[in-house]
């Protein structure tokens, strides 16, 4: 399907694919770039150019995270549905002790999608998962998991890495913990995003922020508290107004419903 902004009439939002190489989102008739393209697509030029030497020095590890990734996702989705985790062998590292965080949650309002009633306007055409998204700032994007713990509204996230992320800048020279520092700081910025823009569509504002990170060797549960989550939600802001003047919209940009 072709189509231009003006020519858009949809009920419900879904992911689609740029010809600027984007991912974006068609939501409330307006395309808005995804949470992560916004942070990437705002990285220094100096980061840019470390990542494109990583991935010319490391082919195909990109990909293989990004596997590894989406199938702890999916056994993580499975547990908190009842359902088997379904790990694959090669990931039953990542795994282990993940189940654990899940626990904490009594209660759950999103798991990739709404579970409320009163939150089903945000499912999108993939049955799979569903966005939330701001037309003010205009982003969008998809939260893993909403819920509550001890009466506390949590918005968690999951992350698999090769090494530890770390919440507090790291001693000069230790490049391992630089790199855990960088991460955190990108994934507070998304769940901040993920916060507003869930405020945003249905006035829920969640308290804290939960990072469960898995590695081979361990795994961590890392809260972000209100004051934290403040913080990331503002640089995030900033960043999403640089990012749109940067690529400013096309009215010509196609679209192609995935």
């Amino acid at each position: 399907m072709s189509t231009t902004n003006s020519e858009v009439k949809v009920d419900k939002p879904y992911r689609i694919q740029t010809t600027a190489g984007h991912r974006k989102y068609l939501c409330s008739n307006l395309y808005m770039p995804s949470v992560t393209t916004v942070l990437s697509g705002t990285e220094s030029e100096k980061s840019k150019a470390g990542l494109r030497n990583w991935n010319i020095n490391n082919p195909g590890k990109l990909e293989e995270a990004g596997k590894r990734g989406t199938a702890i996702h999916h056994a993580c989705e499975n547990y908190l549905r009842g359902l088997d985790p379904g790990v694959p062998d090669e990931y039953q590292d990542f795994w282990k002790g993940l189940s654990v965080y899940l626990d904490w949650f009594e209660v759950l309002h999103w798991s990739e999608r709404p579970l409320r009633k009163d939150w089903y306007h945000l499912r999108s055409d993939d049955k799979e998962v569903s966005y939330v998204w701001s037309t003010k700032h205009l982003f969008a994007g998809c939260p893993d998991l909403v819920g509550e713990i001890g009466g506390v509204k949590v918005m968690a996230d999951f992350k698999t890495s090769n090494g530890p992320y770390m919440n507090r800048f790291p001693d000069k020279g230790d490049r391992m913990g630089f790199g855990g520092f960088r991460k955190y700081t990108k994934c507070a910025q998304q769940m901040a995003a993920y916060r507003l823009a869930l405020e945003e569509r249905t006035g829920y504002r969640c308290d804290v922020a939960l990072i469960i990170v898995s590695t081979p060797e361990t795994s961590q549960a890392i809260f972000i508290d209100g004051d934290q989550m403040d913080l990331a939600e503002s640089r995030f802001i900033t960043r999403c107004a640089q990012f749109h003047e940067m690529y400013p919209p096309d009215p010509q940009e196609i679209a192609l419903k995935e």
